[in-house]
């Protein structure tokens, strides 16, 4: 199982992870990226490339 974690600290809900995301994993909720769908995840790594702060790390 994957395990995404979203430091809010450093998320400024630019949203580029959420437009990086084929499977549509993640969402900007409030301004923040939110892993709504984490089930879904294959671990490809986009989004964390795509996250200029660094906020999102993805684990398996």
């Amino acid at each position: 199982m994957v395990t995404i974690t979203v430091d809010v600290e450093k998320c400024n809900g630019c949203g580029a992870c959420v437009d990086s995301c084929q499977r549509r994993v993640l969402e900007i909720q409030d301004g923040v990226c939110v892993p709504v769908k984490p089930d879904m995840c294959r671990f490809c790594m986009l989004c964390v490339a795509a996250c200029k702060p660094k906020a999102i790390s993805v684990e398996v």
